[in-house]
């Protein structure tokens, strides 16, 4: 490993940093639009970003459920493509959402758990010390957001749900008791206990428990015509199965035959007697089983294009193609509907929040599309393809946009890039959250590269593309700064720095293609990943000073390579005491820092913040690099909201600033560090976003007309935030 020593370093010292002037309190003149969201917030709806179960009324009206959206819609209800309730008193307080939901023609079910937020919550209201409820809230159809109460109805009390839950299982807290199925008539409600390996059945009106049997952890339930139950079983374990039951426990003929390889993900009977299966298999098709003469199943014609998303050019969507089923119904009117999450049901004791929600609706039996709606992005930010400002790629995804569509029209979801089945050891599946997010586009050597972090910047994942993959960014690297947690992947070290570097074209991580860092054998911890547009990775220490591994080339198969031991360090420049973000732009040799100072040192409450000081340094590679300026951006921790910046972009002359929890872009030129303006949310978001809840949750591009693009993370509601700007 080289090292370029600050001895020599040319630093022109700046004694009095740039302050924001009059023009930094100036509002700009743009327009605000969003990528990824079927609505805008503007008129107060969002497409939630998961949805874990459906059930369809009578009339079309789409109930969902799921154990969490960031702005508390995880129960919500749905018709002819426009959002019609938020059920509501599923979300903080102890309260979430939950994996099952039911209606009939009184009520709305819905699964969902209450805590007592590590015992910080105490009364009638939350389980005891150190335990969960897991149960079913009842709400009215006519207003989901108001109880249905009942006697011995508990929790809620201070709201609009009041005594309209009923526990099932009482578990200890951490454990995941989730009810993963329900089915309801007028009379009746049946509910799948998994944890508790049992049907439960409780009067539709008294919520009084009727009787029990026995299910191996049961999942799903549909109700046939005949008012027997089709559930799917051995949801615990994987082994999945769809047992046939009586209305009252008793067994009757054998599993339902499936084809091989199926992994059922729901149920549905159709008013014509048809039962339909998800798939969340290979296949990711609904499978339909026909009666014959004499009233048995036989498989029939599935609905939907054979392997789904994933089917000829993988990953490009389409009508009937797929992507991780979660939920099937369909009306006496005849319309199917299907939702997804892009990985199917959550499994037993995940935290998931899926990959991105679609809900659509189609003439049954056809490819006939009635609507369509969009909750793609969490915790993801967006940046653009080099090649072209219509094109923009989250962590798992990529749009293209239309810039003279008005706003919230400009984009179009063109690729779904995260590949479960030809790639099961992406190493996005292994880290936390299992989601790609915060990407980087990069173009070199002919070639198209993803290069994307998990949301603490702890993991730099590489991808390439190949067209036999389709739109697929198939796994090529991963620089950590640390082990993951965890037992994958199984050769990497118990302690330090290390990377994965792909030798062939399998996209998996064997041993062989494992090495350490020899120079520290320590974990750098908090670091902060670049990589610039020839392809050269750079990671900010937090006080370690800055290294670069510069790309030495591609292989034989296309897949970047990165060494430690071409690896060169750059000491910690003044005035800098702790570094946080970093933008280099190899063009022009220019290096971008933000961080702490002795001034304003960093603490463990700003953790994730790019810090109150950001400055630029001129031709930095030559080891004599000189300050240009330092700009001191905003920052007030004692103002509620605080004011903190969390992420930097640069694009053309101007950089691009990003508070965190003030909805707040704060724009400099670039040339000479001066304030020019700021810019918020605009009405068509309802002038409102969510925190900018990760370190490069900010990305901008100049397009050739002089406009610039810049794309922010809105973690609230499920989408990017895109703000256009002309100097």
């Amino acid at each position: 490993m080289k090292l370029f020593s600050r001895l020599g370093m040319t630093v022109l010292l700046i004694h009095s940093l740039i302050a924001p002037n009059a023009a930094a309190q100036s509002q700009l003149n743009y327009t605000t639009s969003w990528i990824g969201n079927s609505f805008g917030f503007g008129d107060g709806k969002w497409m939630q970003q998961d949805i874990q179960a459906i059930s369809v009324g009578a009339d079309g009206t789409v109930y969902t459920n799921a154990p969490w959206d960031e702005s508390g819609s995880e129960i919500a209800a749905y018709r002819a493509g426009d959002k019609l309730a938020v059920a509501g008193s599923t979300h903080g307080w102890g309260a979430a959402g939950g994996d099952a939901v039911a209606v009939n023609r009184s009520y709305l079910y819905a699964a969902m758990s209450i805590g007592n937020e590590n015992n910080a919550l105490s009364g009638a209201d939350y389980p005891p010390a150190n335990q969960t409820w897991y149960g079913i809230t009842r709400r009215t159809l006519a207003n989901p957001a108001n109880g249905a109460p009942f006697s011995g109805g508990i929790g809620n009390s201070a709201n609009a749900t009041k005594n309209s839950f009923v526990a099932v299982q009482t578990v200890a807290a951490g454990t995941d008791a989730g009810i993963r199925g329900l089915a309801a008539t007028d009379t009746e409600l049946y509910v799948a206990d998994t944890y508790g390996n049992r049907i439960v059945v409780y009067d539709a009106q008294s919520m009084t428990p009727l009787r029990s049997w026995s299910v191996n952890s049961p999942g799903r339930i549909a109700i046939d015509t005949d008012a027997t139950l089709w559930i799917i079983s051995g949801v615990a374990s994987g082994n999945l199965g769809i047992l046939h039951y009586a209305a009252d426990g008793s067994a009757l003929a054998g599993p339902l035959t499936l084809p091989a390889g199926t992994v059922p993900a729901d149920l549905a009977v159709t008013p014509s007697g048809q039962l339909l299966v998800a798939d969340n298999g290979v296949s990711q098709q609904i499978l339909v089983f026909n009666r014959n003469a004499n009233g048995q199943l036989q498989a029939g014609t599935s609905l939907g294009t054979r392997n789904g998303l994933f089917h000829a050019v993988r990953g490009v969507t389409g009508d009937v193609r797929f992507n991780g089923i979660t939920g099937i119904g369909v009306d006496q009117a005849g319309n199917l509907y299907v939702a997804q999450n892009g990985e199917g049901p959550r499994g037993i004791g995940s935290a998931s929040v899926g990959q991105g929600a679609v809900l659509e609706s189609y003439v049954y039996g056809t490819r006939v599309l009635n609507w369509r709606l969009y909750g793609l992005t969490f915790v993801d930010s967006a940046a653009f393809d080099p090649a072209s400002p219509a094109s923009v790629y989250t962590g798992s995804k990529r749009f293209t946009l239309d810039y003279n569509q008005p706003a919230g029209h400009e984009w179009s979801y063109a690729a779904f890039t995260l590949d479960r089945f030809n790639y099961p050891d992406d190493p996005t599946f292994h880290q936390p959250r299992g989601v790609r997010g915060e990407p980087m586009v990069r173009r070199f050597n002919g070639q198209r590269f993803l290069y994307t972090l998990d949301p603490g910047a702890h993991y730099l994942n590489v991808y390439r593309f190949d067209s036999a993959q389709g739109e697929i960014a198939i796994p090529s690297g991963l620089l950590a700064q640390n082990p993951l947690p965890g037992a994958w992947p199984a050769a990497q070290p118990t302690y330090g720095e290390w990377l994965w570097r792909a030798s062939n074209s399998n996209g998996t991580v064997d041993a062989s293609e494992i090495s350490s860092n020899p120079s520290t054998g320590a974990t750098v911890g908090n670091g902060f990943w670049w990589v610039d547009e020839p392809g050269n990775v750079w990671l900010a220490t937090p006080l370690s000073g800055i290294r670069e591994m510069p790309l030495q080339g591609l292989d034989s198969v296309g897949n970047p390579i990165y060494t430690y031991a071409s690896s060169k360090m750059f000491a910690m420049p003044a005035p800098f005491t702790r570094l946080a973000r970093l933008v280099y732009v190899a063009a022009t040799d220019t290096m971008y820092l933000s961080g702490f100072t002795s001034a304003i040192p960093w603490d463990a409450t700003h953790w994730k913040e790019a810090g109150p000081v950001l400055a630029r340094y001129d031709n930095w590679s030559t080891g004599t690099p000189t300050q240009g300026y330092a700009i001191a951006l905003p920052w007030n921790t004692q103002s509620d909201p605080q004011t903190t910046t969390v992420g930097v972009a640069v694009a053309g002359n101007y950089i691009f600033v990003a508070e965190l929890y003030t909805n707040k872009i704060d724009v400099y030129d670039a040339r000479n560090g001066s304030a020019v303006g700021y810019m918020t949310p605009g009405a068509s978001v309802g002038g409102t976003s969510g925190w900018v809840d990760v370190y490069l949750g900010i990305s901008a591009v100049q397009r050739d007309n002089g406009e610039y693009v810049v794309l922010v993370e809105d973690d609230a509601r499920a989408k990017i935030l895109m703000y256009r700007w002309t100097p």
